[in-house]
């Protein structure tokens, strides 16, 4: 772009005419009268050469350290970050996150898990699942915003500290102030500084264990 646009200025030439002659610069095809246009030739003669090197050598060390299938993936994974809209975003890949994925999947509603463990997220994607390693509970927003959080339909906040559900439900909220989140909360105590840091549903896995169990024996 910016030999053609130079070549276009410089020689006062058609847009068209500028593209070859930046080709031809590429390929070590001079054909400049002016000062003003060789220099721009030989510039782009030499910055041609370090690009195709620098192609060369990233793509056949991609290929030695076995880099380029994981970088295919996570191209695919972006992609299809990108597209996704009224889906759910699971912040928690534990026990209780897992288990809402395997609920939303067989219901075959879109998801997608937040988490910060390495181990858990390589458990997570080899069974199959969209999964984004990093922490929520960040100021930076760039883990959020990589799960589309704009578009989605719900956060569910799962993680096993309760401090940390309520960083994550401030930083949500920051971003996308009207979507919906669910979070977990470890104890009663909690329910009302989620409620306020914008939660609409705290659950509470004793509270809700103890009232099933009292549904048993009525």
């Amino acid at each position: 772009m910016f030999g053609t646009a130079s070549f276009t200025l410089i020689e006062n030439i058609p847009l068209s005419e500028g593209f070859f002659r930046t080709l031809e610069a590429l390929a070590f095809m001079f054909s400049a009268t002016s000062l003003h246009s060789k220099l721009l030739e030989i510039f782009l003669a030499i910055f041609g050469v370090f690009c195709l090197w620098w192609i060369l050598w990233s793509i056949a060390d991609m290929f030695i350290e076995g880099k380029i299938s994981e970088y295919l993936k996570i191209s695919l994974y972006n992609l299809k970050l990108r597209n996704m809209s009224k889906h759910y975003v699971i912040v928690g890949g534990g026990r209780v996150g897992e288990e809402i994925a395997k609920s939303l999947q067989k219901e075959k509603k879109e998801f997608v898990i937040i988490e910060k463990e390495k181990t858990i997220v390589e458990k997570l994607r080899k069974k199959g699942y969209l999964v984004i390693e990093g922490d929520a509970t960040e100021s930076d927003s760039a883990v959020l915003e990589r799960a589309n959080l704009k578009q989605a339909k719900s956060a569910i906040l799962v993680m096993h500290e309760t401090k940390d559900n309520l960083m994550a439900t401030l930083s949500i909220k920051e971003m996308a102030p009207d979507l919906e989140i669910y979070a977990r909360a470890e104890n009663h105590s909690f329910i009302n500084r989620l409620k306020k840091a914008g939660a609409k549903e705290i659950i509470v896995p004793e509270i809700t264990a103890a009232e099933k169990f009292l549904q048993k024996l009525n």
